[in-house]
């Protein structure tokens, strides 16, 4: 049987379901850790047809809430007045949010188009380090999360990101609306032992809300306030006690910080 994506123990099969209509999907289960992955996912070609699913309605609410908790989280336990990349950036529609919040972010993105995020984007030629990183909604795309973690962790020493925990026992394929059937981009489903593993490997602290907000930093901060903050109406509280000079104007006349 297939080995887990995130620690290689042996995995069992969990169910089979159809996705985008046609394609026959195989969910293997870690023993060891409860990773949950969709074996040998052939149709990703035609699943990435477009960039970003039809079916996503909550796009533009989702990126005005991360906004806001990013804002609050960068404020409290990282330097604002430092480099931020979104990595893997869709649109760039959350890059614009948080640089007209006054936060330095740039953009990066191989598989989409940037259409707001307009200059600042990350030049994947330069040795550039970031203050903290950006990865929202993209875990659970991931076919090799230990190669792109790698990779995201060479360029800042935190990640915050998003993907919905596994419920407790992990639902059968059909039975949980995060396997995407619809739209056959979702392959890869995390338990928070799997992610606390994940921090392990690359040395890093894993904090979470308990469901959909994580945390992976090489620093120590207090866990019990990233649980509150982490979260909307948590983040709501404090926003107004952490703005910052917007930078939309000078990015309007072509005085950007220097990317």
């Amino acid at each position: 049987m297939t080995a887990c994506r995130v620690c290689h123990a042996p995995t069992e099969l969990l169910g089979e379901a159809v996705v985008l209509g046609r394609q026959q999907a195989t969910f293997l289960r870690c023993d060891y850790c409860g990773t949950v992955a969709i074996d040998a996912p052939h149709w990703l070609d035609e699943a990435y047809s477009q960039a970003i699913t039809s079916s996503d309605m909550g796009l533009v609410a989702r990126n005005v809430q991360l906004a806001r908790i990013t804002g609050v989280l960068i404020s409290l336990f990282f330097n604002p007045a430092g480099r931020f990349l979104d990595y893997a950036g869709g649109y760039g529609l959350l890059v614009r949010l948080m640089r007209d919040a006054g936060y330095d972010f740039c953009w990066y993105d191989p598989y989409c188009s940037n259409l707001f995020a307009g200059p600042f984007i990350h030049d994947a030629g330069a040795k550039s380090r970031y203050e903290l990183m950006t990865a929202f909604e993209l875990l659970e795309h991931l076919e090799n999360p230990l190669q792109e973690l790698e990779q995201m962790l060479a360029l800042s020493d935190a990640v915050l990101f998003t993907t919905n925990l596994l419920p407790e026992p992990a639902p059968k394929p059909g039975d949980w609306w995060y396997y995407g059937l619809e739209h056959g981009q979702h392959i890869t489903f995390y338990s928070l032992k799997s992610l606390e593993l994940l921090a392990e490997r690359f040395g890093c602290r894993l904090y979470s809300n308990g469901s959909t907000m994580h945390l992976l930093t090489r620093k120590k901060i207090p866990a019990a306030v990233f649980r509150l903050l982490a979260r909307r109406k948590g983040a709501a509280m404090l926003a107004p006690f952490v703005r910052r000079r917007s930078l939309l104007q000078q990015d309007m006349l072509g005085k950007g910080l220097q990317l």
